[in-house]
């Protein structure tokens, strides 16, 4: 027992040198003889992400969180996990209420407390950025923004939701009133975080840069590309500033310096603390090759992003794009449909695709239903009514 700690402290020591067998067999000592028990078997789940290794991970977090239900470090990592390995959303179809729910169910129920919990609102946060309740995750988050503990974090994730580079597309604009008011709230949080003092500097510059990438006008895209590039003067390697500085030059039509840029980031080690960016990066390319016909190495950057994040919908919905310009409308609607549960049944886009394809396929009762689903949640999206909904109807009729 004496012993723990120092087999604790070995433990954190081969995994900052990334000697995870080495952290493992101190770790699964420490079990054996039931000592630092949730410590333990925190770094040993910490071990399985890291090795990519989802579904151990995941049975090792449950293990604590069944233990204490309020172990807000374990929950978020729990969260991170079911959905790289898929399973972050209830399976309505199954009947299936996934690990997430679950174990925030058993957080809110397992203490009085739990709702006055900056740790509980930021890992609610999370889910609901996650499940694409973009609204419901701000207010979360702000729950927990002015916390010692979890205020950064949340800070960050709300950051990261105001600079959705999702949101940029391949065109320069004017003026939107939408990107000036998120961009201005991104901004805001930023200066809230630099007074923190624990934010690396850098990081505080990236988020400057995509301030500017977000406007997307003509001179605040010009800006982001010096910022991007001074940031990667002193960070050559910055997954983010690459990434950046990528999707700039593509909004100023320098679609060839783009694609350098992302190659040089597809050829380099992945690793989870840039995942987000990783994935972005192997997205834009792929979108880069579908437009030039290059689909194989567009299908094979799709691939590598499902390998590390299966719930990647956008991943899935090239795969469907591909699939589509093949004329192979029945494999499309297939990988369509998992885009559409992993946006959360939330992206009218993805269902407009989905029921075309379905359409396509001539399974009309299918495209029919989406045609519904996303009227729903877009009521006034005329063109699927007019170009699927119409038309399956009529189908059915003949």
């Amino acid at each position: 027992e004496k012993h723990a700690d120092a087999m604790l402290s070995l433990a954190r020591l081969h995994m900052d040198r990334d000697e995870l067998e080495d952290a493992k067999k101190q770790c699964s000592a420490l079990l054996k003889f039931d000592l630092e028990v949730e410590a333990a078997t925190m770094m040993l789940a910490d071990i399985m992400f890291r090795s990519n290794e989802f579904d151990e991970a995941i049975k090792y977090f449950a293990q604590i969180l069944e233990r204490n239900p309020n172990n807000y470090k374990a929950l978020e990592q729990l969260i991170l996990l079911v959905r790289r390995a898929g399973r972050l959303l209830d399976t309505k179809k199954k009947g299936r209420m996934s690990e997430a729910t679950r174990f925030l169910k058993l957080a809110e129920r397992s203490s009085a407390r739990a709702s006055f919990d900056a740790g509980f609102h930021y890992c609610k946060g999370l889910f609901c950025r996650y499940s694409r309740n973009l609204t419901e995750a701000l207010e979360e988050l702000n729950q927990a923004r002015k916390d010692g503990e979890w205020g950064c974090k949340a800070i960050t994730q709300m950051i990261e939701i105001y600079l959705d580079t999702d949101e940029v597309g391949e065109e320069l604009v004017s003026s939107n009133q939408k990107k000036a008011d998120n961009v201005k709230m991104a901004n805001e949080l930023r200066k809230e975080l630099s007074e923190k003092g624990t934010e690396k500097p850098v990081k505080l510059q990236l988020y400057a840069a995509y301030e500017q990438l977000c406007q997307q006008t003509k001179a605040s895209v010009e800006n982001a590309v010096n910022l991007f590039t001074d940031i990667l003067n002193n960070e050559k390697d910055s997954v983010s500033a690459l990434l950046g500085l990528s999707l700039a030059l593509r909004l100023l039509k320098q679609d060839a310096k783009a694609r350098n840029h992302l190659k040089r980031i597809s050829k380099m080690q992945y690793n989870s603390e840039e995942a987000e960016e990783f994935e972005k990066s192997y997205l834009l390319l792929a979108d880069i090759y579908i437009q030039s016909n290059k689909n194989d190495l567009a299908q094979e950057l799709c691939r590598k992003c499902l390998t590390h994040n299966k719930s990647c919908a956008k991943a899935w919905e090239y795969q469907g794009l591909i699939y589509e310009k093949e004329a192979s409308y029945a494999d499309a609607a297939q990988v369509y449909e998992m885009a559409w549960q992993f946006d959360n049944q939330r992206n009218a886009t993805v269902g407009y695709k989905l029921a075309f394809n379905f359409l396509k396929a001539k399974r009309y009762i299918d495209a029919i239903n989406i045609c519904h689903a996303v009227l729903k949640i877009q009521p006034g999206y005329e063109k699927i009514k007019t170009e699927i909904l119409e038309k399956a109807r009529g189908s059915i009729r003949l």
